[in-house]
């Protein structure tokens, strides 16, 4: 993340940067659900119990970042003029 005080142009750099890394952790945990829900409609579904709790954790951690970018974009940009 910006340290000094960010141009505008930084800024929108690094939120790009920061909203395609969300982007891709997203597709990720749309990837485990879709699994998830495979699984659960198979014969055994001995893999539910398991990819429920990763899921859960990921969520808990703030996994996507999404949160985190977008408390640091707004301290950043409190201080840029417009």
């Amino acid at each position: 993340m910006i340290t000094s005080d960010p141009t505008i142009k930084g800024l929108a750099d690094e939120a790009e940067f920061q909203l395609i890394v969300a982007r891709e952790n997203l597709h990720w945990l749309s990837a485990l659900a879709r699994a998830i829900a495979r699984d659960a409609k198979g014969a055994d579904g001995r893999d539910v119990e398991r990819l429920i709790g990763l899921v859960s954790y990921l969520d808990d951690t703030g996994f996507s970042g999404i949160d985190d970018a977008i408390d640091q974009f707004k301290a950043a940009s409190a201080g840029v003029a417009t």
